[in-house]
């Protein structure tokens, strides 16, 4: 399942099945740097760089096939979960550095984003 926004704000709602990630030619794509999160390194953020286009193929709920083209933030959204698939997170694409740097701002937040989803948690609670 994927709600996520592109660059001009547009609002993409929808699931699919099985996705597989498209290699796309060069000349088709181009690489963006821009920082980026996951719930599996909470507090964490850092410059990932992801093609600033991604088409995705998989099935809907009924086994129809399924094509999906995403630009600019969708498209990192939708390259961002297709590496948890295969067992990937976002740390995996940055340098050891840069790897050390996520974890230590992982620890460093790690009580305020505690607070943070206990707050929410309440507030859902009502």
């Amino acid at each position: 399942m994927y709600d996520c926004p592109d660059d001009h704000g547009v609002r993409h709602v929808g699931h699919i099945i099985n996705p597989v990630l498209d290699e796309l030619d060069p000349p088709g794509r181009r690489l963006v740097d821009e920082g980026e999160g996951c719930l599996s390194v909470p507090g964490a953020v850092m410059d990932v760089p992801r093609t600033d286009r991604a088409v995705v193929r998989g099935f809907d709920k009924d086994g129809r096939l399924l094509v999906i083209e995403g630009t600019g933030y969708f498209a990192r959204c939708l390259q961002h979960e297709t590496d948890h698939l295969f067992g990937h997170v976002y740390l995996d694409r940055l340098s050891k550095r840069d790897r050390k740097d996520a974890l230590r701002q992982m620890a460093d937040r790690r009580e305020q984003v505690f607070a943070h989803r206990a707050t929410k948690a309440a507030r859902l609670i009502r």
